[in-house]
């Protein structure tokens, strides 16, 4: 699903890096919003004293919060390295959107994904630089941003059914994009590459949807654990 460089017309992927740099400073905001919410903490008599505590409590939680996004990251770049390739010009693989979506919310699991694929881009040449922004859009705004909406309208009927349909949308509508992407560009047939491409992505979506469960599932333990 990484499309390389000189597979997009300049317009097209001009647009999407575009496109994904304002998200990209749309989400950083919010991120940044919940890192530095201040905990309830217990009013006392002394100002200072409570001014101290909110300080300490704030920095504990930003730190664990980043943490909790990190360690997230490095699951996804693992989620990844899972690849098949489609003809020259793209693969198919998980995206980890879900899973960073869910745990983290929206917007974290946006700059997530949009981390990983830069770091690819840049240090494994997975993914052109200049075809970056498609990229993002793919798996980081479709794959996780919207992917999440799909999993909290369904959440409060069943977990399990709602983290299905996420990934199977977030896969499968990623994969189609992408694939609209290089139609438009004129780079593969839309028609021709259709199959090929759908078919890959249906095993994708089982893949990504046990290694998410088993995941949040590994998550929501430790949360547990440390809690007790």
């Amino acid at each position: 699903m990484h499309i390389p460089d000189g597979f997009l017309n300049s317009s097209l992927s001009g647009g999407l890096l575009a496109g994904a740099l304002g998200m990209l400073g749309f989400c950083l905001n919010r991120v940044l919003q919940t890192a530095t919410t201040f905990a309830n903490v217990p009013a006392v008599n002394n100002s200072n004293i409570s001014t101290v505590l909110c300080a300490n409590e704030l920095s504990n939680n930003a730190g664990k919060y980043f943490q909790k996004l990190t360690i997230a990251a490095l699951w996804v770049f693992a989620f990844q390295m899972f690849n098949i390739s489609i003809q020259p010009v793209t693969s198919a693989h998980p995206i980890g959107g879900v899973f960073a979506a869910v745990l983290a919310g929206p917007s974290a699991g946006f700059l997530i994904i949009s981390s990983v694929l830069t770091v690819q881009s840049l240090f494994f040449a997975d993914g052109g630089i200049f075809s970056l922004g498609a990229n993002i859009f793919n798996m980081a705004f479709v794959g996780s941003f919207l992917s999440y909406y799909i999993y909290k309208a369904l959440s409060g009927k069943n977990h399990h059914l709602a983290i299905a349909a996420a990934c199977f949308f977030s896969v499968l509508a990623a994969a189609i994009s992408c694939l609209i992407e290089l139609s438009i560009s004129k780079t593969v047939s839309f028609t021709a590459a259709f199959k090929d491409m759908l078919s890959l992505h249906l095993i994708v979506v089982l893949l990504e949807t046990v290694i998410t469960l088993a995941l949040l599932k590994a998550f929501k333990n430790l949360a547990k654990s440390k809690n007790e």
